[in-house]
């Protein structure tokens, strides 16, 4: 090997090596940004057409069947899913995992061209098709709650303007969906006796309403050296001029808007209503752009509320009553902590054999340098400190040392009971054992190898881990035969020179006992071979009957503190009688949920039905609810005992057509996409 030889006779330039390493590795880990998983980005693309006005069967008819018709060609499709409802209809493309979403992205573009035509004819108020990417930012981060007393009536407007256009310029929030608030409007009601008594119709005085409420150019004048721009601003600016437009003249006398009608500056009819905390609220729900560190947005998003807070009117709060960061810095600290103290229990264990300080700050040496290689590999690729990197790490830690041991040891052997030169036996003792450690490190990458080849979701959970585990790997074998021969070479005393103290004798005792125990187990072993193999076959035996008992899930429960609840009353309903429900669901918080933190409620739908595409179901029949419990140390029961006490007492409330209560986790969220553990679906051309 000359590795090792290299490294003895050039200490310098090993040491600027590392150096080098450490200064990329510190790099690499202040930009790596933290997040629960890595970026899982599922192959599908939804199509979102507007039809206002439309109920659900002409949506189907005149919009979806056309899309069907014609996304059903495109490259790739492994199913295609379409959702009908008033106004609005919503096309699914799911593809292969693998398929580059952007490619697809321009096929079902073109498909859509040739379908618009279709679309026009059947109906031609829909509005234009638009595209939506999923990912795994599609679930929301964050749920924002803004409660006001004297503000309530434009509270809405402080919130769209004052809040949630500040919240968009921070980096990497993406969409924002509110829900609730009055949002002011101009509304006319018609006479219908005066209609009549002059003949008009509301068509009429429509079209004259739009003629009037136009600004355009006038073209231009020009005077000296300056060229004016002329521009007719006929906008209207309050209620009164609205009021006073003329809509018809009799017998030359103006017939105006108010003498038909009576116009009032007031509210839009609500679509959408939302609490928190049991008080009227706007609720809006934050997404990240797609590859945007969740932590890192939701800092940012925090801090931005804390700045906004102190130019909003003092009866304006804001709560948070849903944050995945949270659960995600709690799970990297507690992993980082694990990491830390693997690290820890690897050094003293690795003192308890080789007994010498020395030596043992040379094996535990290989750790940092070892990581530091695969943090500046994660870098490089793009990866983030996540659940499944730090896990790749800490398992990679328990193999990082045993390299540098078996280096170790034989140049120690070779410096105190051979006697020779520390340059000397660094050099010899690493060569003896390099190509051993180098078929023993490549055998356990190896083992890894195959994650890197998986498909689906696999691929991009645990093609991660095996990339990891064998770029460190990888690492420990270059730190074991360079860093750990230059370092013995220098640090470790000659035989003559070094005193074996009172530890160092009894550990050898004890290391000679265990040696004898082994020796006698072996010989024994080798005496009785067919017991011994029949003894392990029936351990292996038992242990594959116990498999079946065993549950499998993708990723394990964990009570985060987090209740999603989802319930829909008849599509028939409407949004007063949908919200008395809501009124009694969000009841129930204070009285059966005593860990609550905070909670929110919301109903209706989206103006342009963004929640359906964004996975969230919505309707004037749907309720959303949620709650943040308060830490798992200071409550006596479980997420899942409080979501079966809310689903007992939500069963009593009548109407209720199917309800879903979970204890969910910000990971699962990621993973199903608002999807349920399981679905049924009930295909054929009989409806009912």
């Amino acid at each position: 090997m000359r590795l090792p030889q290299f490294a003895v006779r050039r200490p310098n330039t090993v040491m600027m090596i590392f150096l080098g390493i450490s200064l990329f590795g510190a790099i690499s880990l202040s930009k790596l940004g933290i997040d629960m998983l890595p970026e899982i980005e599922p192959p599908a693309i939804s199509v979102l057409v507007p039809y206002p006005g439309a109920s659900a069967s002409d949506v189907e008819s005149d919009v979806t069947v056309y899309l069907e018709n014609m996304l059903s060609a495109v490259n790739n499709l492994d199913s295609l899913i379409s959702l009908s409802k008033d106004n609005l209809s919503v096309v699914t493309c799911k593809f292969d995992w693998g398929t580059d979403l952007d490619v697809a992205s321009n096929d079902v573009r073109d498909k859509i061209d040739l379908a618009k035509s279709d679309i026009g004819k059947h109906a031609p108020d829909a509005r234009e098709p638009m595209l939506f990417k999923f990912s795994s930012a599609t679930a929301p981060i964050m749920i924002v709650a803004v409660n006001a007393t004297e503000s309530w009536k434009n509270l809405f407007r402080i919130v769209d303007k004052q809040i949630i256009d500040p919240l968009k310029r921070v980096e990497g929030v993406g969409a924002i969906v509110p829900f609730g608030g009055l949002r002011r409007q101009i509304n006319v009601e018609f006479d219908k006796q005066r209609l009549v008594a002059f003949g008009l119709s509301v068509d009429t005085i429509v079209r004259t309403l739009a003629a009037e409420n136009l600004d355009m150019p006038a073209g231009s004048v020009k005077m000296g050296r300056t060229n004016y721009a002329i521009r007719l601003q006929g906008r209207f600016d309050s209620a009164q001029q609205v009021a006073q437009v003329v809509v018809s003249r009799q017998e030359g006398r103006p017939i105006y808007l108010r003498d038909v009608a009576r116009v009032e500056d007031a509210f839009k009819e609500q679509k959408m209503k939302g609490w928190a905390n049991g008080k009227d609220a706007i609720v809006f729900l934050i997404q990240k752009q797609s590859g945007a560190n969740t932590v890192a947005v939701a800092e940012g998003i925090r801090a931005k509320l804390a700045e906004l807070q102190d130019r909003l009117p003092a009866d304006v709060s804001i709560t948070i009553p849903m944050d995945n960061s949270e659960f995600i810095v709690n799970s990297v600290k507690n992993l980082a902590r694990t990491l830390v103290l693997t690290g820890l229990l690897v050094g003293v264990f690795t003192f308890l054999f080789l007994r010498r300080w020395v030596p043992t700050i040379i094996v535990l040496l290989n750790i940092p340098f070892s990581i530091i290689g695969a943090l500046t590999f994660m870098f490089v690729m793009g990866y983030t400190i996540n659940i499944v990197s730090l896990m790749s790490l800490a398992i990679a830690i328990g193999m990082v040392v045993s390299n540098p041991i078996f280096v170790m040891e034989v140049i120690w052997r070779h410096i105190e009971q051979d006697g020779q030169k520390p340059r000397q036996g660094a050099v010899l003792g690493a060569s003896e054992v390099g190509t051993a450690i180098t078929a023993s490190t490549l055998t356990t990458v190896v083992v890894f190898g195959p994650l890197i080849f998986v498909t689906g979701l696999a691929s991009i959970i645990f093609g991660q881990l095996g990339m990891i585990v064998a770029v460190t790997l990888i690492g420990s074998l270059f730190t074991a035969l360079t860093l750990t021969p230059m370092l013995a070479s220098r640090w470790i005393k000659p035989a003559a020179r070094h005193k074996n103290g009172r530890f160092y004798r009894f550990g050898e005792r004890l290391l000679t006992t265990a040696e004898s125990f082994y020796e006698r187990a072996l010989g024994g072993a080798l005496q009785h071979r067919k017991k011994i193999l029949l003894s392990l076959l029936g351990v292996f035996m038992a242990t594959v009957a116990q498999v079946p008992l065993v549950g499998t899930d993708l990723f394990p429960d964990v009570d985060t503190g987090d209740l999603d609840v989802c319930v829909a009353l008849d599509e028939s309903a409407r949004l007063e009688e949908t919200e008395s429900v809501a009124m009694k669901l969000a009841g129930f918080y204070p009285k059966f949920v005593p860990e609550k933190r905070d909670y929110y409620t919301f109903v209706g739908e989206t103006e342009e039905g963004v929640g359906s595409v964004l996975g969230t179901e919505e309707g004037p029949n749907v309720v959303h609810s949620g709650a943040k419990l308060v830490a798992k140390d200071r409550r006596t029961r479980s997420a899942k005992e409080v979501a079966t006490v809310l689903r007992q007492q939500i069963t009593e409330i009548p109407g209720i057509e199917r309800m879903t209560v979970m204890a969910t986790t910000p990971m699962k969220q990621m993973l199903l996409g608002g999807g349920k553990q399981i679905e049924v679906e009930i295909i054929g051309h009989d409806l009912e």
